[in-house]
């Protein structure tokens, strides 16, 4: 392993130095894992009947033989491609990894990857749960949406031609994380059942060579879920590999619930499908017959109004406008999206089994109902909170007549948002890389603005127009996540420690943590980070965070790639420039 030589500069025993801390342990951190441990991608021999890009085509033609992609201009090879990503790099790699994918065919991949040694980097990958992020949280009946040939990381393959197409149970895709991790032999780089609370600037220092403790840049502090045991990393460079799905989008709580406090309120909902599915499996046990009402109108509410429908429950489902990506679905794929639909079109006039559908309503009022005596039978199951009866009250938007109904369960199913609570450090752009100067043609360009900021300007306006040119296909089909506050006159805003002191605060009607939004990090940094709407702002050529510290990177949903197919482009960026810097410092 590279950059391993004995330093003079000990550490105590409690830190760990290493070159970069990855955060998260699903599919971004797993490939950016993969290609950190050794693993070099060369290109093959590309046919000449292969139906790809054309310019593409002639530019991996004219590549040297013999040359890894780590060394070559990614971003000039990926000039001009289209797709369902709006990052460049990932759209290159898809296109190496997935040879005409969008088409329908079934290639044989373009990439040989091959393990070099001296390409190896001292890392650790930090996760909540086991290897698989996300994947290990879903229902057992939830299949994917992308076909099992774009599930599978470098360097596999698209598998048998008869099974690309098909779609996988998400518990399949949790199985494959958990062997491919030791399939690779990465697990002495797998740290599981840890929480990362903070990345802060390291105490500076004078190293001694490129591995020495004292050229690291950030202190990653954090704690053992099992035994709440304290670690610190100190590390060079830091990967963002959490993915989006870790904060709910949530109701206005403050306006929609009476007679409760906050902490019930946050009980009596429900806002995953690994809880809705304990709550149908508990009231199933318990022979209840109450409803469920399900909010909101993407592909979560469908697999939720699925699981309620298929226990033998009546599902109430609130929903605005029927989500347009659904009708995108083909049946022949997709009977069980396309059933939600239709269902949710034919409106309430139709006599759906166990549906009753609240087209155009939205939620006034929750109010729990208290049972006096509950029977023997209902005693554990009333002990649940969100599984306790209650009265809501729902508004038609179209009539703005009001009808009460009475629900066992709520689950809100509006999309999410990635947690970035620990990076609440105070990054100040500002002071990043300013460095004393004395050459008189160097001080002229400071002086002119758009020169001395023109990479990172061009750099967010290229992203922004990309995000409106792809929105249309990347978009993952997740419905309505407008949760913003009802009220017009809300002045409820909260003075946040971000990384712009001058950022105007984000209304937030519900109490949480000001700095999981990762206000100032997006492409608008006035609003909070979302990877549909406003990911990370980043160098598109290298993945580096463009409003945060030198030596931060994203890939992933973070950076709008919320398809597993782009995720081995983010990593390729991240490690290409990693081995770049190296040398350079070597």
């Amino acid at each position: 392993m590279r950059d391993m030589k004995p330093c003079q500069h000990t550490l105590s025993d409690d830190i760990v130095y290493k070159e970069v801390v990855v955060i998260g342990n699903g599919p971004s951190g797993m490939v950016t894992s993969f290609m950190l441990a050794g693993n070099v991608p060369y290109l093959k021999h590309i046919p000449d009947d292969l139906p790809i890009d054309d310019m593409l085509k002639a530019r991996l033609q004219n590549l040297p033989q013999g040359v890894s992609l780590l060394e070559t201009d990614l971003l000039s090879l990926a000039e001009g491609l289209e797709g369902r990503s709006q990052n460049p790099i990932p759209l290159l790699m898809d296109n190496l990894l997935r040879p005409c994918a969008d088409l329908g065919l079934t290639e044989d991949s373009l990439i040989d990857w091959r393990y070099d040694m001296d390409k190896e980097i001292d890392h650790i990958v930090l996760g909540k749960g086991p290897p698989g992020g996300a994947w290990h949280t879903f229902p057992e009946g939830v299949r994917t949406l992308s076909p099992a040939g774009w599930l599978t990381l470098p360097p596999g393959t698209a598998g048998a031609k008869p099974q690309a197409a098909a779609r996988v149970s998400a518990r399949a895709v949790a199985a494959y994380c958990r062997r491919y991790v030791q399939q690779w032999q990465l697990q002495r780089y797998f740290r599981s059942g840890v929480v990362v609370t903070g990345v802060s600037p390291a105490p500076p220092g004078l190293p001694c060579c490129p591995s020495c403790p004292r050229a690291a840049r950030f202190l990653v502090t954090g704690y053992e879920t099992s035994e709440c045991r304290v670690f610190r990393y100190l590390c060079r460079r830091v990967v963002l590999a959490c993915g989006g799905g870790d904060r709910p989008n949530t109701l206005p709580l403050t306006h929609t619930l009476t007679n409760t406090h906050t902490h019930t309120q946050h009980n009596m909902l429900t806002h995953s499908l690994a809880d809705v599915e304990r709550a149908v499996h508990q009231m199933t046990n318990t022979a209840s017959d109450g409803a469920v009402l399900v909010v909101g109108s993407g592909v979560s509410a469908a697999d939720a109004v699925r699981l309620v429908r298929a226990a033998g429950l009546r599902a109430l489902h609130l929903h605005r406008q029927p989500n347009d990506s659904l009708a995108r679905l083909p049946p022949q794929t997709y009977p069980d999206y396309c059933q939600v639909y239709k269902m949710m079109l034919d409106g309430p006039s139709a006599n759906h089994e166990n549906y009753t559908p609240f087209p155009e309503h939205t939620i006034v009022e929750i109010t729990p109902v208290t049972c006096e005596e509950p029977s023997l039978k209902l005693k554990n199951y009333t002990e649940d909170e969100s599984l306790q009866p209650k009265k809501v009250k729902l508004l038609n938007l179209v009539t703005n007549q009001t009808v009460e109904i009475t629900v066992s369960l709520i689950a809100v199913l509006i999309g999410s948002k990635p947690d970035l609570f620990f990076l609440h450090t105070d990054f100040n752009p500002q002071n990043i890389e300013v460095q004393d100067c004395k050459c008189e043609k160097k001080q002229n360009q400071r002086q002119c603005f758009l020169k001395n900021h023109w990479h990172y300007i061009k750099s967010v306006l290229e992203q922004s127009i990309q995000i409106c040119k792809s929105r249309y296909l990347s978009t993952e089909i997740n419905g309505n996540t407008d949760n913003g506050c009802t009220l017009p006159d809300c002045n409820k805003r909260k003075e946040y420690s971000v990384v712009n002191k001058q950022i105007t605060p984000y209304c937030q009607c519900q109490p949480t943590n000001p700095y999981s939004s990762g206000i100032g990090y997006g492409v608008d940094p006035n609003k909070p980070v979302d990877g549909r709407s406003n990911p990370i702002a980043i160098d598109r050529s290298t993945h580096e965070l463009l409003n945060g510290p030198k030596g931060v990177f994203a890939l992933g949903p973070l950076t709008a790639d919320n398809f597993i197919r782009f995720i081995p482009g983010g990593a390729l960026a991240i490690v290409a420039q990693i081995h770049k810097e190296n040398k350079s410092d070597n």
